[in-house]
């Protein structure tokens, strides 16, 4: 069976992150590429996934940042989701 992870990029995302990691519940894995958040969206990613990068600078470039974060991700297919959405369906239901 194919393997779906999940990857986002965030910056200050501490209101919405946890509602939209939430519903991403059995994703295969979910990597975060934050990109300088100032407020705890890093701490509150940690609660969900250990796949939580700090190691980009952002350049105002969102295709880097997001292609950081893809070039992290270990599974056959990708879900890119914002923070600030929910899925309202399974994840399984994407495989």
């Amino acid at each position: 069976m194919k393997t779906l992870g999940v990857s986002m990029i965030v910056k200050n995302e501490a209101e919405c992150i946890e509602a939209c990691l939430r519903s991403l519940a059995g994703a295969d894995e979910i990597v975060i590429c934050d990109t300088g958040s100032e407020d705890n969206t890093v701490e509150l990613c940690k609660k969900y996934t250990d796949k939580v990068y700090t190691d980009y600078t952002w350049k105002d470039d969102f295709a880097e940042a997001r292609n950081h974060s893809l070039d992290k991700c270990t599974t056959d297919y990708v879900f890119i989701i914002d923070a600030d959405e929910v899925l309202t369906d399974s994840i399984q239901s994407i495989k």
